[in-house]
């Protein structure tokens, strides 16, 4: 192909026809450049295509982890209302009530034991992180997916960090508990590898033995007890923001992923 056009350049040359040779010379430069800007419009296109399936297939371990999330945040939800939260509400109850309960009270020698548990908030984020470091974030088409993630990300780490702020309030008030109730064996022979996941205690294994009368003459407690409550009550209406959320992407990648 080469060939033939040097021939017909000088052909053009030979038989004076230098404006016919420009002419000539000008379309062939002009083809020369249409095929590369076509080669290189080919080679972008390439690129985004398998910039794309990348981006899909981050997408999918993303809601793959998200739902790993969702497990896992739904048991520390409940987990937190129905035992860590009920405890600290029910201590609370007793240290400002007149009557005495009674002293084999089973669910009260619990509330001491979990009033200020407060279960880990952690997440897998790797493909997370994937999508940041490398820009496939902006492949994504959807604002509203591209936003709810970095709310998603960000509650998490407002969690941890709340949680961390909140550990000397809580270890303090485990301190002064520790005064008015002791840990001791169901069932001293009996041996369990079996642990709350949660807790970190065989808690069929276990009760607490407690002195409600000191416990109630202790009036330090009260503000204690109280921002106990309150903290158990902030980190569950965290988990129902990140539930949402959850919930929002997911349907959001379900719909990217529709993007060929």
């Amino acid at each position: 192909m080469i060939k033939l056009f040097k021939n017909i350049r000088q052909k053009l040359l030979k038989e004076g026809k230098t404006i016919s040779y420009l002419k000539y010379a000008l379309g062939e430069i002009i083809l020369v450049v249409i095929g590369i800007l076509i080669a290189l419009q080919v080679n972008n296109w390439n690129e985004n295509r398998n910039e794309n399936i990348r981006a899909h297939k981050v997408l999918q371990n993303l809601s793959d982890e998200l739902k790993e999330d969702s497990t896992y945040f739904a048991n520390v939800y409940n987990s937190e209302k129905s035992i860590f939260l009920a405890s600290a509400e029910r201590l609370f109850d007793e240290h400002i009530t007149e009557q005495l309960s009674k002293d084999n009270d089973t669910i009260l020698a619990r509330a001491f034991r979990f009033a200020c548990f407060t279960p880990a908030i952690k997440s897998s984020r790797n493909a997370y992180t994937e999508l940041m470091s490398s820009d496939l974030i902006n492949q994504i088409h959807s604002e509203d997916l591209r936003r709810n993630l970095k709310q998603y990300y960000g509650q998490i780490d407002f969690l941890q960090q709340y949680s961390e702020q909140t550990y000397a309030l809580s270890n303090t008030l485990i301190e002064a508990l520790s005064n008015y109730y002791e840990i001791i064996p169901l069932n001293p022979n009996r041996h369990s590898n079996q642990f709350s996941n949660f807790s970190g205690a065989g808690e069929d294994l276990f009760t607490a033995r407690y002195d409600l009368k000191a416990f109630r003459n202790d009036k330090s407690l009260n503000p204690k007890l109280y921002d106990m409550i309150d903290i158990h009550k902030d980190r569950l209406g965290g988990l129902e923001n990140l539930k949402a959320l959850s919930i929002n992407i997911q349907k959001e990648i379900r719909e990217e992923l529709k993007h060929k």
